[in-house]
């Protein structure tokens, strides 16, 4: 699962993101980018954070309502067949930039480091609007997560779905076929870099 996950953007960061949607780049000028670079900080459900859509960059909130509780994952196996997540999944994906996620191991909670080699990595997710207790619409986001794999599987069964750079177009385009996209969401890293809490005990590199 992905419960928390840490976000640092400088302009070049965010220069680098739009730049992975060409188009997207010509949208926007420094002002307007200005607003999403971002300093070291956890986000956690509830937050705002940025995502990056087919139409551009967006600050949602991280979790889909549910009753009194958010929902902010949601199983990639059974994505389109969820009524909750069933449209966002067709229509509404979306990109959920991070420098890192954390995990928590066992009963006694041993929190680990999770990045990839890359300084910044993309996890899908998908996003919708909902109306509020007071009428208000607010944008909301969830993480798609998938089966564990590897060393990640001591730690916990579930992963966030990290995309690589070359599938991230055809994931965010509601055109793209349901086989296309739901080849993208089984895929799963090829690499991970583990940390234990304590940054000098490096538990795994594969």
């Amino acid at each position: 699962m992905c419960g928390r996950f840490q976000l640092e953007l400088s302009m070049d960061d965010i220069l680098n993101i739009v730049d992975v949607l060409n188009e997207v780049r010509e949208r926007y000028n420094e002002d307007d980018l200005s607003s999403y670079t971002h300093e070291k900080k956890d986000i956690y459900p509830g937050s705002k954070s940025l995502i990056v859509t087919n139409e551009g960059l967006r600050k949602p909130t991280w979790g889909f309502p549910l009753h009194k509780k958010l929902v902010f994952n949601a199983r990639g196996e059974s994505l389109f067949e969820k009524p909750m997540f069933r449209n966002a999944a067709l229509k509404n994906r979306c990109i959920v930039p991070a420098n890192l996620f954390y995990e928590w191991q066992g009963k006694e909670k041993v929190k680990h480091l999770i990045r990839t080699p890359d300084p910044i990595l993309y996890m899908g997710g998908v996003f919708q609007t909902f109306a509020d207790n007071d009428g208000s619409i607010t944008e909301r986001f969830s993480i798609i997560t998938g089966a564990s794999q590897n060393e990640m599987t001591k730690i916990h069964p579930r992963t966030p779905l990290i995309i690589k750079k070359e599938d991230i177009r055809s994931f965010l385009d509601p055109k793209s076929s349901l086989d296309e996209v739901r080849k993208i969401i089984l895929s799963y890293p090829e690499r991970l870099l583990i940390t234990r809490e304590d940054p000098n005990s490096q538990l795994s590199m594969f």
